[in-house]
């Protein structure tokens, strides 16, 4: 007896004749007809939620015109808006120009604006020993001396005004 069950295989799965011969075609037909089924379902079952007969044309319409509808005008005014931002620009702009122009405008300096003491104090201080070369080198060599002297005193008689008018005991004068 053990000899005739030794070849036998027996593994318990079993598929009929022609199975796998006909195994495509029976899985097209059942995948579409369940498409079918699934399609008339769909337009069989209610969803609870019906839509209004020409909802979908006239929804853009109402839409539009609750968004763009014309915002009533305020009677306020904002204070930040870009034309008064200009205009506080360009008036700083000017007061900063006009300023910069005044203040840039300093008079020259000039012999005439420095006091004599000034110079005097700044010779003594800084201990500047000049020779009289020196100071005639700085001098130009046009100065006619006698206009210059005649320019100062003006005529003879103001230098007259001026002899008799000084206390002249202390001092001695020469004449010649």
């Amino acid at each position: 007896m053990k000899d005739k069950k030794t070849h036998k295989n027996d593994s318990g799965f079993k598929t009929p004749e022609n199975y796998f011969e006909s195994f495509n075609h029976r899985l097209l037909e059942k995948i579409a007809l369940s498409e079918k089924q699934k399609t008339s379902t769909l337009k069989k079952m209610d969803s609870g939620f019906k839509v209004a007969d020409d909802y979908f044309i006239s929804a853009h319409d109402t839409i539009l015109q609750k968004t763009i509808a014309p915002k009533p005008k305020s009677k306020l005014r904002n204070l930040i808006s870009t034309k008064n931002i200009i205009y506080v620009s360009g008036v700083a702009a000017m007061i900063a120009l006009i300023l910069s122009i005044s203040i840039t405008k300093k008079s020259p300096l000039d012999f005439d604006t420095i006091e004599m003491t000034a110079i005097y104090e700044y010779l003594n201080e800084e201990n500047i020993e000049l020779s009289t070369t020196d100071i005639a080198g700085l001098l130009d060599e046009d100065i006619n001396y006698i206009q210059t002297f005649e320019d100062e005193l003006g005529n003879h008689d103001n230098l007259l005004d001026y002899l008799s008018e000084e206390d002249l005991e202390n001092e001695i004068i020469f004449t010649e």
